[in-house]
């Protein structure tokens, strides 16, 4: 691997690992279908669905990609500037113009649900047909700048929750689009990751606190010295990479030497992969 990894999913097929530069390895072959870095990512019946988006030229795409077929090398980021209006992505399914940026993308089966900046909350198929659409959270007058920005979308069961920075969330569902429920956990905060199991979530603030969900009600708050990389529900315990530390939620921290960047299960053990690209024990072994 040339760059640092970024996001590895574990496929029936093998991993497939997607670097910081953007270039994605399938079945040892590298290829860099986009002109930039991946903003976000996620796995559908279909493939890979992905985004890119150029902050300097004002740009962004949403892709679909076969892990089926050969992935090809994409436009350069020169190339881009001359056909910034019409430069898909190579070897795509389907791909099209974002006219905003992309907040969070997540997908489950033949289902893929992301959020737009400034636009709205969108559930298309893994055909590019759309299913529902939704306007963003109402913002209140006394919030911080962008606090109900969305920052992070789950699908659990035939529901969507989707969360904000400011710590509110609204549960939909998945296959009509109405909204079910929308809840403010009433807590300062600035969210930049949410992950679930089941009925459990588990929020990360950039102040470093954490905080894990159950049925909608706050089970435990602990700060941390980072914030959290990636987290993984074992079972008993959330297991959290944090700023070179491994940590058990409810349990204690052991420090590592490089920057953990996600959790993998491996045999039966929980691995850790570095930004060196090297795998060890989560918590040591």
């Amino acid at each position: 691997m040339e760059s640092a990894p970024w996001k590895i999913f574990q496929t029936k097929e093998g991993d497939l690992v997607i670097d910081v530069d953007g270039k994605i390895t399938v079945k040892g072959v590298t290829s860099a279908p986009f002109p930039s870095e991946i903003s976000h990512a996620a796995m559908c019946d279909k493939g890979i669905v992905a985004t890119w988006v150029d902050h300097e030229l004002r740009l962004a795409r949403m892709a679909l990609l076969s892990t089926g077929e050969p992935i090809e090398n994409g436009i350069s980021k020169a190339e881009l500037r001359l056909n910034r209006n019409t430069a898909m992505v190579a070897s795509s399914t389907w791909c099209h113009i974002v006219d905003a940026e992309p907040l969070a993308l997540t997908a489950k089966d033949d289902k893929i649900i992301f959020a737009l900046w400034t636009r709205g909350i969108y559930c298309i198929d893994s055909n590019d047909n759309e299913i529902w659409r939704l306007p963003l959270f109402d913002s209140e007058l006394k919030s911080p700048p962008r606090s109900d920005d969305v920052t992070s979308i789950h699908i659990i069961g035939d529901e969507v929750y989707v969360w904000t920075r400011g710590g509110k969330y609204r549960i939909i569902s998945l296959q009509g689009g109405d909204i079910l429920d929308e809840k403010s956990l009433e807590i300062e905060c600035d969210l930049e990751m949410v992950y679930s199991h089941s009925n459990r979530f588990l929020l990360s603030s950039k102040d470093g606190w954490a905080w894990e969900i159950v049925d909608g009600e706050i089970s435990v708050a602990r700060k941390l010295r980072g914030t959290i990389q990636d987290a993984v529900f074992d079972g008993d315990d959330w297991r959290i990479i944090s700023w070179r530390e491994d940590i058990m939620l409810r349990g204690e921290s052991v420090s590592r030497n490089d920057l953990g960047v996600q959790i993998l299960r491996q045999n039966e053990n929980w691995m850790v992969i570095d930004n060196q690209g090297q795998l060890t024990p989560h918590m040591g072994g």
